[in-house]
């Protein structure tokens, strides 16, 4: 009788069961993942492969040789496995647009890269509304343009739900952002919040975040990610629901900044090494690796080499 072959695990599989092993040798913990679990690392693989084949493409026709291979190998795979746990256990889905953004920041120190998984707009929005102690019915972001008529309504004498008054008289010619605002809608309509973002405050978040990247070619929707920020801040967090992983989530939020949101799923996220501040001592400061280091890995990698290449 022939026996069934065993089916061989994808590689999206693979990387399922090493995040869990890596993160179980460096926390002692075991993990298990439901199936939900499981789905979510295996698409944030298919999200992570995808930014590292690409940001390879645009390494070699810039002829960046000077910079390491983006190849699965040169990654610190013992922080991504810590990151992506927290990520997952959380709800975040890479595979959503504006959940979570792969940004590769050189470890000189491990002569790896560090591949960030920040949190998008999208995703803090998802996962801050679950971890509320009243969750909204509603989350309203919006920005203000100079030829925009925006009237806030704050509680007091005679008005019991905080509100707005906000119109766009001129839609093809709305002028330059002015600033920006947040509105949280609960089931108790007196409990609604207006959060108002100025220009100013954009200012300041783009002075804290790390790289100016992002904030230069994407100003309108880095100031969108400012005011999602500040809104979601302002819900009261249930602490019956959060984790480890929810005070890790909110610790890197507050070590990035501004930084690399939104999402921007047609383009290469490519920072220029030079430009990023220093970052925390274990990533050191991020820069290019020597030339006569990176010629040993500089070689072009076919697709064959590269379906391959994950030691998994």
């Amino acid at each position: 009788m022939n026996e069934v072959a065993k089916r061989e695990k994808t590689i999206s599989e693979r990387f399922t069961e090493a995040v869990a092993r890596e993160f179980s040798s460096v926390s002692g913990e075991m993990v298990q993942f439901s199936p939900n679990q499981k789905r979510l690392a295996q698409h944030l693989f298919v999200k992570a492969d995808a930014a590292l084949k690409d940001l390879e493409k645009k390494r070699i026709s810039d002829n960046k040789m000077n910079l390491a291979p983006y190849v699965w190998k040169n990654i610190n795979m013992q922080k991504m496995s810590t990151d992506a746990i927290h990520r997952i256990e959380i709800g975040l889905d890479a595979l959503i647009p504006n959940h979570l953004s792969m940004i590769p920041y050189w470890n000189k120190r491990l002569e790896k890269y560090d591949l960030d998984l920040q949190i998008g707009y999208a995703g803090k929005d998802y996962y801050r509304r679950k971890m509320a102690f009243d969750e909204p019915i509603d989350m309203i972001y919006e920005l203000v343009f100079s030829n925009d008529i925006f009237e806030p309504i704050k509680k007091g004498s005679g008005v019991q739900v905080e509100s707005y008054k906000f119109e766009i008289p001129k839609p093809f010619d709305r002028g330059p952002v002015v600033g920006g605002f947040g509105y949280i809608v609960y089931k108790d309509q007196t409990k609604n919040k207006l959060i108002i973002v100025t220009e100013t405050d954009f200012v300041k978040s783009m002075g804290e975040a790390k790289s100016k990247t992002f904030w230069n070619k994407h100003p309108e929707a880095m100031r969108y990610k400012t005011i999602v920020n500040r809104t979601t801040d302002k819900l009261l967090i249930d602490p019956e629901k959060t984790s480890v992983s929810f005070f890790e989530v909110e610790h890197a939020e507050y070590e990035n900044g501004e930084t690399a949101e939104p999402d921007f799923a047609d383009q290469i996220i490519d920072i220029d090494p030079k430009e990023v501040k220093e970052v925390e001592s274990e990533k050191e400061e991020v820069e290019e690796i020597p030339e006569e280091k990176a010629e040993e890995n500089a070689e072009p990698i076919d697709d064959i080499q590269r379906e391959l290449e994950p030691d998994f």
